[in-house]
Protein backbone atom coordinates (compact mmCIF):
# COMPACT_ATOMS: atom_id res chain seq x y z
CA UNK A 1 0.00 0.00 0.00
CA UNK A 2 1.19 3.49 -0.84
CA UNK A 3 -0.36 6.58 1.12
CA UNK A 4 -0.76 10.35 -0.16
CA UNK A 5 0.54 13.26 1.88
CA UNK A 6 -1.03 16.28 1.25
CA UNK A 7 0.41 19.27 3.03
CA UNK A 8 2.54 17.72 5.46
CA UNK A 9 5.78 15.66 4.78
CA UNK A 10 5.75 12.33 6.13
CA UNK A 11 9.14 10.83 5.47
CA UNK A 12 9.01 6.91 4.79
CA UNK A 13 9.50 4.75 1.27
CA UNK A 14 5.60 4.08 0.96
CA UNK A 15 4.41 7.42 1.07
CA UNK A 16 4.55 10.03 -1.82
CA UNK A 17 4.45 13.47 -0.27
CA UNK A 18 2.55 16.66 -2.63
CA UNK A 19 1.26 19.39 -2.76
CA UNK A 20 -2.76 19.92 -2.92
CA UNK A 21 -2.01 21.09 -6.27
CA UNK A 22 0.78 18.88 -7.84
CA UNK A 23 -0.18 15.79 -6.55
CA UNK A 24 -1.34 12.66 -8.37
CA UNK A 25 -4.68 11.95 -8.70
CA UNK A 26 -6.45 11.61 -5.21
CA UNK A 27 -8.84 8.16 -5.98
CA UNK A 28 -5.71 6.21 -6.56
CA UNK A 29 -4.98 5.97 -3.36
CA UNK A 30 -6.10 4.03 -0.85
CA UNK A 31 -5.11 6.15 2.53
CA UNK A 32 -4.50 9.72 1.76
CA UNK A 33 -3.16 12.10 4.99
CA UNK A 34 -3.96 15.58 4.38
CA UNK A 35 -3.04 18.75 6.73
CA UNK A 36 -5.69 20.84 6.27
CA UNK A 37 -3.81 23.63 7.54
CA UNK A 38 -0.57 22.86 5.03
CA UNK A 39 -3.71 23.03 2.13
CA UNK A 40 -4.05 26.69 3.18
CA UNK A 41 -0.29 27.47 3.36
CA UNK A 42 0.21 26.26 -0.18
CA UNK A 43 -2.89 28.20 -1.29
CA UNK A 44 -1.80 31.50 0.21
CA UNK A 45 1.48 30.78 -1.55
CA UNK A 46 -0.60 31.35 -5.21
CA UNK A 47 -1.99 34.14 -3.69
CA UNK A 48 0.43 36.32 -2.59
CA UNK A 49 3.02 35.13 -5.33
CA UNK A 50 5.44 33.89 -2.89
CA UNK A 51 5.97 30.48 -4.62
CA UNK A 52 5.21 29.11 -7.66
CA UNK A 53 2.97 25.99 -7.82
CA UNK A 54 2.84 23.64 -10.66
CA UNK A 55 0.15 20.56 -11.37
CA UNK A 56 0.83 16.45 -11.70
CA UNK A 57 2.00 17.32 -15.24
CA UNK A 58 4.28 20.62 -15.07
CA UNK A 59 1.31 23.35 -15.82
CA UNK A 60 1.30 26.51 -14.29
CA UNK A 61 -1.17 26.98 -11.54
CA UNK A 62 -2.52 30.52 -11.93
CA UNK A 63 -4.78 31.95 -9.87
CA UNK A 64 -7.45 33.09 -12.77
CA UNK A 65 -10.41 31.87 -14.90
CA UNK A 66 -8.76 32.32 -18.62
CA UNK A 67 -5.62 32.55 -19.64
CA UNK A 68 -2.33 30.65 -19.91
CA UNK A 69 -1.63 27.95 -17.70
CA UNK A 70 -4.50 26.03 -15.14
CA UNK A 71 -6.87 27.87 -13.30
CA UNK A 72 -6.55 26.84 -9.14
CA UNK A 73 -10.17 27.17 -8.74
CA UNK A 74 -10.57 24.58 -11.18
CA UNK A 75 -8.32 21.99 -9.68
CA UNK A 76 -9.25 22.65 -6.04
CA UNK A 77 -12.91 21.77 -7.30
CA UNK A 78 -11.69 18.92 -9.02
CA UNK A 79 -9.93 17.90 -5.60
CA UNK A 80 -12.79 17.21 -3.63
CA UNK A 81 -14.51 15.12 -6.56
CA UNK A 82 -11.45 12.88 -6.37
CA UNK A 83 -12.04 12.44 -2.95
CA UNK A 84 -15.70 11.65 -3.30
CA UNK A 85 -14.55 8.93 -5.67
CA UNK A 86 -11.73 7.53 -3.25
CA UNK A 87 -14.34 7.36 -0.24
CA UNK A 88 -16.90 5.70 -2.75
CA UNK A 89 -14.50 2.88 -3.49
CA UNK A 90 -13.41 2.54 0.57
CA UNK A 91 -10.26 4.60 0.73
CA UNK A 92 -9.00 6.11 4.11
CA UNK A 93 -8.74 10.06 4.35
CA UNK A 94 -6.86 11.22 7.22
CA UNK A 95 -6.84 14.69 8.52
CA UNK A 96 -5.04 16.61 10.42
CA UNK A 97 -7.19 19.04 12.36
CA UNK A 98 -7.23 23.05 12.49
CA UNK A 99 -9.75 25.44 13.46
CA UNK A 100 -12.09 26.81 10.87
CA UNK A 101 -10.72 29.76 8.20
CA UNK A 102 -11.57 30.82 4.93
CA UNK A 103 -9.98 32.27 2.03
CA UNK A 104 -12.02 34.24 -0.64
CA UNK A 105 -9.59 35.27 -3.07
CA UNK A 106 -9.77 32.50 -5.73
CA UNK A 107 -10.86 33.21 -8.76
CA UNK A 108 -14.08 31.13 -9.43
CA UNK A 109 -13.99 29.32 -5.93
CA UNK A 110 -15.58 32.10 -3.63
CA UNK A 111 -16.00 31.62 0.10
CA UNK A 112 -12.69 28.34 0.31
CA UNK A 113 -13.63 26.94 3.38
CA UNK A 114 -10.88 24.78 5.39
CA UNK A 115 -12.54 21.60 4.67
CA UNK A 116 -13.66 22.51 1.01
CA UNK A 117 -12.12 19.26 -0.26
CA UNK A 118 -13.53 16.99 2.10
CA UNK A 119 -16.99 15.50 2.05
CA UNK A 120 -19.04 15.19 4.99
CA UNK A 121 -21.25 12.35 6.53
CA UNK A 122 -25.24 12.82 6.06
CA UNK A 123 -26.57 15.30 8.30
CA UNK A 124 -23.38 16.76 9.56
CA UNK A 125 -20.93 19.81 7.99
CA UNK A 126 -17.44 20.80 9.03
CA UNK A 127 -18.68 24.04 10.36
CA UNK A 128 -18.14 26.38 13.42
CA UNK A 129 -20.73 24.18 15.27
CA UNK A 130 -19.02 21.04 14.78
CA UNK A 131 -15.05 22.14 14.98
CA UNK A 132 -14.38 24.41 17.83
CA UNK A 133 -10.54 26.18 17.78
CA UNK A 134 -8.93 25.45 20.34
CA UNK A 135 -4.89 24.63 21.62
CA UNK A 136 -3.55 22.38 23.87
CA UNK A 137 -0.46 19.53 24.20
CA UNK A 138 -2.20 17.04 26.28
CA UNK A 139 -4.47 13.89 24.77
CA UNK A 140 -5.17 10.44 25.71
CA UNK A 141 -6.13 7.44 23.99
CA UNK A 142 -9.74 6.94 24.76
CA UNK A 143 -10.58 3.71 22.29
CA UNK A 144 -7.37 1.54 22.27
CA UNK A 145 -8.67 -0.72 19.90
CA UNK A 146 -9.07 2.19 17.59
CA UNK A 147 -5.91 1.51 14.65
CA UNK A 148 -4.79 5.36 15.41
CA UNK A 149 -4.87 4.82 18.65
CA UNK A 150 -1.19 4.26 17.93
CA UNK A 151 -1.03 7.26 16.65
CA UNK A 152 -1.94 8.90 19.66
CA UNK A 153 0.74 7.21 21.50
CA UNK A 154 3.59 7.49 19.09
CA UNK A 155 3.58 11.19 19.12
CA UNK A 156 3.26 11.77 22.71
CA UNK A 157 4.42 14.69 24.39
CA UNK A 158 5.04 16.34 20.57
CA UNK A 159 1.37 17.34 20.22
CA UNK A 160 -0.26 20.90 19.68
CA UNK A 161 -3.81 20.38 18.96
CA UNK A 162 -5.29 23.38 17.42
CA UNK A 163 -9.01 22.32 17.51
CA UNK A 164 -11.72 19.94 18.62
CA UNK A 165 -15.07 18.42 17.80
CA UNK A 166 -18.51 19.60 19.49
CA UNK A 167 -19.79 15.99 21.12
CA UNK A 168 -23.06 18.14 21.29
CA UNK A 169 -23.19 18.97 17.64
CA UNK A 170 -26.63 17.15 16.69
CA UNK A 171 -25.66 14.34 14.84
CA UNK A 172 -22.21 13.58 16.19
CA UNK A 173 -23.21 11.14 18.97
CA UNK A 174 -24.75 8.54 16.16
CA UNK A 175 -21.95 9.35 13.30
CA UNK A 176 -18.76 9.84 15.48
CA UNK A 177 -16.14 7.05 16.69
CA UNK A 178 -14.30 8.97 19.44
CA UNK A 179 -10.87 7.24 19.69
CA UNK A 180 -8.81 10.10 21.77
CA UNK A 181 -9.64 13.36 23.98
CA UNK A 182 -7.94 15.94 25.10
CA UNK A 183 -6.75 16.54 29.15
CA UNK A 184 -10.29 18.12 29.61
CA UNK A 185 -12.23 15.54 27.97
CA UNK A 186 -13.04 17.12 24.77
CA UNK A 187 -12.57 15.10 21.46
CA UNK A 188 -9.29 15.04 19.19
CA UNK A 189 -9.63 11.61 17.91
CA UNK A 190 -12.36 11.09 15.59
CA UNK A 191 -13.37 9.05 12.91
CA UNK A 192 -16.99 9.31 10.94
CA UNK A 193 -18.07 6.75 8.17
CA UNK A 194 -18.37 8.56 4.79
CA UNK A 195 -19.84 7.77 1.69
CA UNK A 196 -18.05 4.31 1.81
CA UNK A 197 -14.54 5.21 2.92
CA UNK A 198 -13.40 6.50 6.43
CA UNK A 199 -12.52 10.04 7.45
CA UNK A 200 -10.21 9.81 10.71
CA UNK A 201 -9.47 13.40 12.30
CA UNK A 202 -6.28 13.47 13.91
CA UNK A 203 -4.67 15.64 16.57
CA UNK A 204 -1.67 17.76 15.13
CA UNK A 205 1.70 17.11 16.05
CA UNK A 206 4.14 20.36 16.50
CA UNK A 207 7.08 19.36 15.11
CA UNK A 208 7.40 18.21 10.92
CA UNK A 209 9.86 16.27 9.10
CA UNK A 210 13.15 14.30 10.62
CA UNK A 211 12.54 11.79 13.65
CA UNK A 212 9.54 13.25 14.80
CA UNK A 213 8.41 12.74 10.92
CA UNK A 214 9.00 9.48 10.75
CA UNK A 215 7.69 8.71 13.78
CA UNK A 216 4.34 10.29 12.72
CA UNK A 217 4.42 8.11 8.97
CA UNK A 218 5.05 4.78 10.57
CA UNK A 219 2.21 5.20 12.87
CA UNK A 220 0.01 6.19 10.27
CA UNK A 221 0.71 3.93 8.03
CA UNK A 222 0.68 0.86 10.53
CA UNK A 223 -2.57 2.40 11.81
CA UNK A 224 -4.39 3.05 7.93
CA UNK A 225 -3.05 -0.57 6.99
CA UNK A 226 -4.78 -2.30 10.42
CA UNK A 227 -7.85 -0.11 9.81
CA UNK A 228 -8.33 -1.14 5.73
CA UNK A 229 -7.50 -4.76 7.05
CA UNK A 230 -4.01 -4.78 4.95
CA UNK A 231 -0.97 -6.88 4.63
CA UNK A 232 2.25 -5.26 6.80
CA UNK A 233 4.51 -6.52 4.07
CA UNK A 234 6.84 -9.88 3.99
CA UNK A 235 8.54 -11.00 7.43
CA UNK A 236 12.29 -10.64 7.40
CA UNK A 237 14.95 -12.50 6.76
CA UNK A 238 15.88 -13.64 10.13
CA UNK A 239 12.17 -14.51 11.15
CA UNK A 240 12.22 -17.94 8.72
CA UNK A 241 15.19 -18.97 11.07
CA UNK A 242 13.19 -19.06 14.41
CA UNK A 243 12.33 -22.80 14.92
CA UNK A 244 8.80 -23.51 15.55
CA UNK A 245 7.59 -26.97 16.11
CA UNK A 246 5.48 -28.74 13.40
CA UNK A 247 5.98 -25.57 10.84
CA UNK A 248 8.31 -26.99 9.02
CA UNK A 249 6.43 -30.49 8.30
CA UNK A 250 3.17 -28.32 7.34
CA UNK A 251 5.48 -25.93 5.51
CA UNK A 252 6.86 -29.03 3.33
CA UNK A 253 2.94 -30.62 3.20
CA UNK A 254 2.21 -27.28 1.73
CA UNK A 255 4.66 -27.53 -0.84
CA UNK A 256 3.59 -30.92 -2.11
CA UNK A 257 -0.15 -29.81 -2.18
CA UNK A 258 0.90 -26.80 -4.48
CA UNK A 259 3.09 -29.43 -6.98
CA UNK A 260 -0.21 -31.41 -6.87
CA UNK A 261 -2.48 -28.85 -7.86
CA UNK A 262 0.19 -27.40 -10.29
CA UNK A 263 0.37 -31.08 -11.95
CA UNK A 264 -3.32 -31.09 -11.64
CA UNK A 265 -3.47 -28.08 -13.82
CA UNK A 266 -0.78 -29.43 -16.50
CA UNK A 267 -2.82 -32.34 -17.01
CA UNK A 268 -5.80 -30.53 -17.05
CA UNK A 269 -4.57 -28.57 -19.86
CA UNK A 270 -3.56 -31.40 -21.76
CA UNK A 271 -6.33 -33.09 -21.58
CA UNK A 272 -8.61 -30.36 -22.58
CA UNK A 273 -6.39 -29.60 -25.36
CA UNK A 274 -6.78 -33.56 -26.33
CA UNK A 275 -10.47 -33.27 -25.77
CA UNK A 276 -10.96 -30.17 -28.35
CA UNK A 277 -8.92 -32.08 -30.61
CA UNK A 278 -11.25 -34.92 -30.54
CA UNK A 279 -14.49 -33.05 -30.31
CA UNK A 280 -13.80 -31.36 -33.27
CA UNK A 281 -13.64 -34.34 -35.42
CA UNK A 282 -17.53 -34.63 -34.26
CA UNK A 283 -17.74 -31.21 -35.07
CA UNK A 284 -17.60 -32.13 -38.92
CA UNK A 285 -21.43 -33.52 -38.90
CA UNK A 286 -22.81 -30.13 -37.81
CA UNK A 287 -20.95 -26.90 -37.92
CA UNK A 288 -20.70 -24.83 -41.13
CA UNK A 289 -18.07 -21.77 -41.78
CA UNK A 290 -14.46 -21.15 -41.45
CA UNK A 291 -14.28 -20.83 -38.19
CA UNK A 292 -15.94 -24.48 -36.97
CA UNK A 293 -16.39 -26.38 -40.00
CA UNK A 294 -13.00 -25.92 -41.64
CA UNK A 295 -10.49 -26.41 -38.54
CA UNK A 296 -13.19 -29.67 -37.68
CA UNK A 297 -12.23 -30.77 -41.54
CA UNK A 298 -8.57 -29.92 -41.22
CA UNK A 299 -8.31 -32.34 -38.24
CA UNK A 300 -10.15 -35.01 -39.92
CA UNK A 301 -7.94 -34.94 -43.00
CA UNK A 302 -5.07 -34.83 -40.72
CA UNK A 303 -5.62 -37.99 -38.73
CA UNK A 304 -5.70 -39.47 -42.23
CA UNK A 305 -2.26 -38.38 -42.97
CA UNK A 306 -3.03 -35.57 -45.41
CA UNK A 307 -1.07 -32.25 -44.24
CA UNK A 308 -2.30 -28.63 -43.69
CA UNK A 309 -0.97 -25.12 -44.71
CA UNK A 310 -3.21 -21.96 -44.39
CA UNK A 311 -2.52 -18.77 -46.18
CA UNK A 312 -4.95 -15.51 -46.21
CA UNK A 313 -8.01 -18.22 -44.78
CA UNK A 314 -7.29 -20.30 -47.40
CA UNK A 315 -6.54 -24.13 -46.88
CA UNK A 316 -4.30 -26.57 -49.05
CA UNK A 317 -4.11 -30.08 -48.02
CA UNK A 318 -1.14 -32.27 -49.41
CA UNK A 319 0.11 -36.15 -49.40
CA UNK A 320 2.81 -37.62 -51.27
CA UNK A 321 0.66 -36.82 -54.56
CA UNK A 322 0.75 -33.26 -53.92
CA UNK A 323 -0.85 -29.99 -53.05
CA UNK A 324 -4.89 -29.80 -52.80
CA UNK A 325 -7.12 -26.54 -52.37
CA UNK A 326 -9.53 -27.36 -49.60
CA UNK A 327 -13.06 -25.54 -50.25
CA UNK A 328 -15.68 -26.50 -47.44
CA UNK A 329 -19.28 -25.48 -47.14
CA UNK A 330 -21.66 -26.23 -44.64
CA UNK A 331 -25.88 -25.49 -44.55
CA UNK A 332 -29.06 -26.43 -43.03
CA UNK A 333 -30.06 -26.82 -46.70
CA UNK A 334 -28.76 -28.85 -49.29
CA UNK A 335 -24.92 -27.82 -50.43
CA UNK A 336 -25.23 -26.07 -53.99
CA UNK A 337 -22.59 -24.64 -56.11
CA UNK A 338 -20.93 -21.86 -53.96
CA UNK A 339 -17.97 -24.13 -53.29
CA UNK A 340 -17.58 -24.77 -56.79
CA UNK A 341 -17.27 -21.36 -58.02
CA UNK A 342 -14.84 -20.64 -54.93
CA UNK A 343 -12.95 -23.77 -56.11
CA UNK A 344 -12.73 -22.84 -59.28
CA UNK A 345 -11.23 -19.07 -58.90
CA UNK A 346 -8.60 -20.90 -56.53
CA UNK A 347 -7.72 -23.14 -59.00
CA UNK A 348 -7.10 -20.73 -61.89
CA UNK A 349 -5.15 -18.37 -59.65
CA UNK A 350 -2.92 -21.34 -58.98
CA UNK A 351 -2.29 -22.17 -62.34
CA UNK A 352 -1.80 -18.53 -63.71
CA UNK A 353 0.67 -18.00 -60.69
CA UNK A 354 2.62 -21.78 -60.82
CA UNK A 355 1.64 -22.90 -64.62
CA UNK A 356 0.78 -25.75 -63.41
CA UNK A 357 -2.12 -28.05 -63.17
CA UNK A 358 -4.11 -28.29 -59.66
CA UNK A 359 -6.79 -30.11 -58.22
CA UNK A 360 -8.96 -29.57 -55.43
CA UNK A 361 -11.27 -30.79 -52.69
CA UNK A 362 -15.06 -30.02 -51.55
CA UNK A 363 -16.00 -31.19 -47.97
CA UNK A 364 -19.50 -30.63 -47.57
CA UNK A 365 -22.19 -31.07 -44.46
CA UNK A 366 -25.69 -30.04 -46.15
CA UNK A 367 -28.49 -30.57 -43.96
CA UNK A 368 -26.28 -30.44 -40.73
CA UNK A 369 -28.64 -30.32 -38.19
CA UNK A 370 -29.94 -33.47 -39.20
CA UNK A 371 -28.41 -36.98 -38.07
CA UNK A 372 -26.85 -38.29 -41.31
CA UNK A 373 -28.77 -41.06 -41.49
CA UNK A 374 -31.78 -38.70 -41.19
CA UNK A 375 -30.10 -36.56 -44.56
CA UNK A 376 -32.09 -37.29 -47.58
CA UNK A 377 -30.61 -34.89 -50.05
CA UNK A 378 -27.57 -33.50 -48.52
CA UNK A 379 -26.05 -32.41 -51.98
CA UNK A 380 -27.62 -30.45 -55.07
CA UNK A 381 -27.00 -32.98 -57.92
CA UNK A 382 -25.76 -29.62 -59.74
CA UNK A 383 -22.61 -29.72 -57.63
CA UNK A 384 -21.78 -33.16 -58.41
CA UNK A 385 -22.15 -32.67 -61.80
CA UNK A 386 -19.69 -29.65 -61.65
CA UNK A 387 -17.33 -31.90 -60.13
CA UNK A 388 -17.54 -34.40 -62.34
CA UNK A 389 -16.89 -31.73 -65.36
CA UNK A 390 -14.35 -30.10 -63.51
CA UNK A 391 -12.19 -33.33 -61.91
CA UNK A 392 -12.34 -32.84 -57.83
CA UNK A 393 -14.09 -34.80 -55.38
CA UNK A 394 -16.86 -33.93 -52.97
CA UNK A 395 -16.91 -35.52 -49.54
CA UNK A 396 -19.81 -35.83 -46.83
CA UNK A 397 -18.68 -35.06 -43.99
CA UNK A 398 -20.59 -38.07 -43.19
CA UNK A 399 -18.08 -40.36 -45.08
CA UNK A 400 -15.09 -37.90 -43.64
CA UNK A 401 -15.97 -38.59 -39.78
CA UNK A 402 -16.42 -42.14 -40.59
CA UNK A 403 -12.84 -42.39 -41.56
CA UNK A 404 -11.51 -40.11 -39.19
CA UNK A 405 -13.06 -42.23 -36.64
CA UNK A 406 -11.21 -45.88 -38.04
CA UNK A 407 -8.19 -43.86 -38.27
CA UNK A 408 -8.42 -43.55 -34.56
CA UNK A 409 -9.11 -46.71 -33.84
CA UNK A 410 -5.78 -48.02 -35.53
CA UNK A 411 -6.81 -48.15 -39.20
CA UNK A 412 -4.31 -49.78 -41.21
CA UNK A 413 -1.50 -47.65 -43.45
CA UNK A 414 -2.54 -49.22 -46.59
CA UNK A 415 -5.79 -48.40 -45.99
CA UNK A 416 -5.38 -44.81 -45.31
CA UNK A 417 -2.75 -44.68 -48.31
CA UNK A 418 -6.23 -45.92 -50.09
CA UNK A 419 -8.50 -43.38 -48.76
CA UNK A 420 -6.05 -40.44 -49.57
CA UNK A 421 -5.44 -41.61 -52.90
CA UNK A 422 -9.35 -41.96 -53.26
CA UNK A 423 -9.63 -38.30 -52.41
CA UNK A 424 -7.69 -36.85 -54.59
CA UNK A 425 -7.85 -39.41 -57.74
CA UNK A 426 -11.55 -39.96 -57.84
CA UNK A 427 -14.14 -37.17 -59.50
CA UNK A 428 -17.41 -36.59 -58.10
CA UNK A 429 -18.71 -37.50 -54.64
CA UNK A 430 -16.87 -39.85 -52.77
CA UNK A 431 -17.91 -42.95 -50.97
CA UNK A 432 -15.30 -44.53 -48.63
CA UNK A 433 -17.60 -47.38 -46.97
CA UNK A 434 -15.91 -50.26 -48.40
CA UNK A 435 -12.35 -49.38 -48.34
CA UNK A 436 -13.72 -49.14 -44.46
CA UNK A 437 -15.20 -52.28 -44.22
CA UNK A 438 -18.75 -51.21 -44.70
CA UNK A 439 -19.66 -52.66 -48.28
CA UNK A 440 -20.34 -49.52 -50.18
CA UNK A 441 -19.59 -49.43 -53.84
CA UNK A 442 -16.05 -47.27 -54.67
CA UNK A 443 -18.91 -44.43 -56.43
CA UNK A 444 -21.78 -42.33 -54.52
CA UNK A 445 -23.87 -42.30 -57.12
CA UNK A 446 -26.37 -44.32 -55.25
CA UNK A 447 -26.05 -41.43 -52.41
CA UNK A 448 -28.98 -39.04 -51.68
CA UNK A 449 -28.96 -35.78 -54.01
CA UNK A 450 -30.83 -32.84 -54.17
CA UNK A 451 -32.60 -31.86 -57.60
CA UNK A 452 -32.96 -28.50 -59.17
Amino acid sequence: MRLLSIGRPLPDMAIDNHTIFNAPAFFDYDAIAIDAEGVFNTIRELLDASEEHVTHGDAQVVNALTGPGVPAGEILQRRRDELVRALERGALVAVFTHPLAMITEIAGFPGLDRYFFLPAPAGLAWDAGLIRWGEGVQAAVADHRHPFARYVDAIGNDMLYRAHFNDAAPGFAKAARVFARSGGGAPVGVEFRVLGGTVVFLPAPRSRGGDAGRKQAAAILAAARELLDLPVGDPPSWVRQQPLPGLEDLEEARAEAESAVERAAAQREAAEGELTQLTRVRDVLWTEGNHALLPAVVRCLELLGFRSYERDDQVTVSDDAGRHELEVEGSVEPIGMAPHYRLRARLDQRIEREGSSARGLVVVNGERLQAPERRKAPIADALRVAAEATSYAVLPTSELFAAASAALEGLDGEVLAAIRARLVEQDGVISLGDLLGAGEPEDAAALPMSRP
